[in-house]
């Protein structure tokens, strides 16, 4: 049951919200997970980021007004963090073009000229001098080569790797895109509060001035209710400060300047997971980091039996042709074809071979160790993340039975003040303070969990796929 109940409340919809949250009190707190996001707050899905509007001012066209995912998509198209790992994606495609160039046809072709002396027995007069000419062509095809084939399938295994560092790189600019949108959600939601909380206070530091000036209420009173007020306007200012550095990272992000904005939400993020174990067996699979690691190291493993293959004979065909003209003397042009299988084995490197082994090794034990710390890392945040958010989810629940509360006690201090009869004016300021301050908790609990979420789906690369309803 949803019910938007903090946006001008009245007596008639605090009661339907306490028979509401106290269906939800009286389930176990394991299993409760409340139905309350930032719109039930304030009564709208759409909010007016304009602080000159109130926050539920009407917007002309609710479609066109940004949400969570078409500002991720807008964030992926100017994001220099993608465009990075997109150019070493590139990169690697490159590398790989290279590593499969060396085991195709080679074609060279070779052309000389220039004057030749030849000198020995069969040349008259003892010395010969005239033109030299040759052309050569070969076709080399390699037949085998292990040290270029498993250079290749490094290679395709790198750039495999580098197009997840990509997906990992959406999945960051996402994250970050979903805390800034999250944090200027709650930011103008809290501000909004502040600004009732100030007028609340000031309309009791009005009515204790009038009693003051009759001589019904001291001037002792009078100070710490303006103290109270002054307090306030320190909180809303802090408040306005707040919002404007959300507002600026969103703006950073996305380069847009939004004039309202379509609160997040939790179905918007997808499902939640049901356990710590399931989410953690979700993150391992698919998390983008972990895999390319995982690929790197294979890519690595690779590398280290190339090395190792320096050490065997390298077999190849060759296709050739030569065509000579003045050659060791005066003599008509001269044409050679041959087709040569050609073995090459070099015995001994100088001990480059074995330093090239030793150098692969170290490397492969260092990305195998990146790994194990990615995997042990990842399975700590994973379970940080699942603790934050069942810790949230448990705090709108305690959230939501204080707001309650606070909100009968204004209630009746309301009466009180309409009526002229008000017991405790000091009271009265308390329980405007306790209504600000419930009403605040509830807003960081929920952003609270928002963002829990949106990193439990980052850390599964499930988060930048948001990007795509943006048209919807």
């Amino acid at each position: 049951m949803v019910v938007h109940a903090l946006h001008q409340p009245s007596r008639h919809r605090w009661q339907a919200w306490a028979l509401a949250g106290a269906s939800w009190l009286c389930a176990p707190a394991q299993a409760q997970n409340i139905p309350l996001g930032l719109h039930d707050l304030v009564g709208t899905t759409v909010i007016a980021v304009d602080l000159n509007q109130a926050i539920d001012a009407p917007v002309k066209d609710e479609r066109a007004t940004p949400n969570l995912s078409s500002l991720i998509a807008q964030a992926l198209n100017k994001s220099p963090l993608l465009k990075q790992a997109q150019a070493q994606q590139e990169a690697a495609e490159a590398r790989r073009g290279v590593s499969r160039a060396e085991l195709l046809p080679s074609l060279s072709l070779r052309i000389a000229g220039g004057p030749e002396k030849s000198t020995g027995i069969n040349v008259p007069n003892g010395s010969d001098e005239h033109h030299y000419e040759t052309a050569s062509i070969r076709l080399t095809q390699p037949l085998f080569n292990l040290v270029q084939i498993k250079e290749f399938e490094g290679s395709r295994k790198a750039l495999k790797a580098s197009e997840l560092k990509v997906q990992s790189a959406q999945e960051q600019v996402a994250l970050q895109v979903a805390r800034a949108v999250v944090d200027l959600s709650t930011a103008r939601i809290a501000l909004h509060f502040s600004e009732q909380q100030l007028q609340d206070l000031t309309q009791i530091l009005t009515f204790m001035e009038a009693r003051s000036a009759a001589g019904a209420s001291s001037q002792a009173d009078l100070e710490r209710a303006r103290g109270r007020v002054l307090a306030a306007r320190q909180v809303r200012l802090d408040q306005q400060t707040q919002f404007r550095q959300a507002y600026t990272e969103l703006e950073r992000l996305t380069q847009q300047v939004p004039r309202a904005l379509s609160l997040p939400s939790m179905q918007q993020l997808g499902r939640q997971p049901a356990s710590m174990s399931e989410a953690q067996a979700l993150i391992l699979e698919k998390n983008p980091d972990v895999q390319a690691l995982r690929l790197e190291y294979q890519a690595q493993e690779k590398l280290v039996t190339a090395e190792r293959s320096r050490y065997l004979p390298v077999l190849g065909l060759s296709l050739e042709q030569d065509h000579t003209r003045n050659s060791r003397g005066t003599n008509p042009r001269w044409t050679d074809t041959r087709a040569l299988l050609v073995m090459n084995w070099n015995v001994s490197l100088g001990g480059r071979e074995y330093y090239g082994i030793q150098q692969a090794s170290a490397e492969l034990s260092n990305r195998e160790s990146r790994l194990q710390e990615e995997i042990d890392k990842l399975q700590q945040v994973t379970d940080a993340d699942m603790t934050l958010l069942e810790s949230a989810q448990l705090r709108k629940q305690a959230g939501l039975a204080e707001v309650q509360a606070a909100q009968m006690v204004v209630e009746a201090v309301q009466a009180q003040l309409a009526s002229g009869r008000i017991n405790s004016l000091m009271d009265s300021l308390d329980a405007s303070e306790r209504l600000f301050a419930s009403r605040q908790r509830l807003i960081q609990a929920i952003g609270q969990e928002l963002k829990a979420h949106a990193q439990l789906q980052q850390r599964a690369g499930q988060l930048s796929n948001l990007s795509t309803l943006s048209g919807n």
